[in-house]
């Protein structure tokens, strides 16, 4: 590897001063004090003081390593030039709502670590929901069973399943190379062995390559073209569209595809996880009781909204 020389580096970070000093010479000084109290302000002109807060303690554990005690217990303590613009950068980033763990291209999911970037959804409070379901039941099972993921995305369901029912043999599939390269790296991130497999489910093409599954699991698009109005700005402008929205006219293609693929590919007495649009409940259930399958179970999550269903192939 290369390295630049000192002086190299020092003219370098003079000529990022030079171009930022207006943003330099508005902060009193160094101290992470007057650094946070000025960057709460540009924060407070979007967001409310409490979200602004709760952002910048993020960004200053993140990239200066201080926790909020630590940051109160050390008020003398400074931060670096190049430490300053980290933090103007993503300041300006949340500026122009893209979500933090986009900033910081990290989440955590059922206490495991998983990188996202703008491929991939960031994965949510209520999809950890669905994977304790599904672990639940499988709790009782010998292990020897063989599970798949559709519509992996970031590969946390599939990779939380295998980190917390270890002797299952685990796939997961989906149509976006770009979400199989993240989906592999948290693999590997998290030490677990996944089957990935860049599949179409609407297109069904190489079923006969696959193996019988016991337990399929799926949080598929499902927000209706007419529901965007309902989501926030930095949902819209960054996540992946591809992975979140379905037309009006047919917004359960995907679960009949899944309900299609899983009569097939799904072993009798397997188990079905769908994660659902809370106002499409009673019409998933329709759907899968027309494709063959019984004592379906609709679950709701934590906000009271009915957004897990399980179902029985026999």
């Amino acid at each position: 590897a290369a390295f630049f020389p000192a002086r190299f580096i020092s003219s370098t970070f003079a000529k990022i001063s030079s171009i930022f000093s207006p943003f330099f010479m508005k902060i009193k000084s160094n101290k992470i004090s007057d650094i946070r109290q000025f960057y709460l302000g540009e924060l407070s002109e979007i967001f409310s003081p409490q979200e602004s807060t709760i952002f910048l303690d993020l960004i200053f554990e993140e990239f200066l390593g201080l926790s909020r005690m630590d940051r109160i217990l050390n008020t003398e303590k400074r931060a670096t030039e190049s430490e300053i613009l980290k933090i103007h950068f993503a300041v300006k980033e949340l500026e122009k709502h893209k979500p933090i763990q986009y900033i910081f291209n990290k989440t955590g999911f059922y206490g495991l670590p998983f990188f996202v970037d703008e491929n991939v959804l960031i994965p949510r409070p209520e999809t950890e929901e669905l994977v304790e379901w599904v672990l639940r039941e499988l709790s009782g099972n010998d292990g020897s069973i063989t599970i798949l993921d559709i519509g992996t995305g970031s590969g946390c369901i599939a990779i939380t399943l295998k980190k917390n029912f270890s002797p299952g043999n685990v796939w997961a599939m989906d149509i976006s190379p770009q979400a199989l390269a993240v989906a592999e790296k948290n693999a590997r991130l998290n030490a677990a062995t996944i089957q990935f497999l860049l599949f179409d489910i609407l297109e069904k093409q190489g079923l006969e390559n696959l193996p019988w599954f016991d337990v399929i699991v799926s949080n598929p698009p499902y927000v209706r073209n007419s529901e965007k109005v309902l989501m926030q700005k930095n949902v819209l402008d960054y996540e992946p569209a591809l992975a979140l929205f379905v037309d009006d006219n047919d917004p359960l293609k995907f679960y009949r595809a899944i309900a299609e693929f899983s009569m097939i590919k799904l072993k009798s007495g397997g188990l079905l996880f769908l994660e659902i649009n809370e106002s499409l409940g009673a019409e998933t259930v329709a759907l899968l009781k027309t494709t063959g399958f019984s004592d379906i179970i609709i679950r709701k999550d934590i906000n009271d909204k009915n957004r897990m269903v399980k179902a029985i192939k026999y």
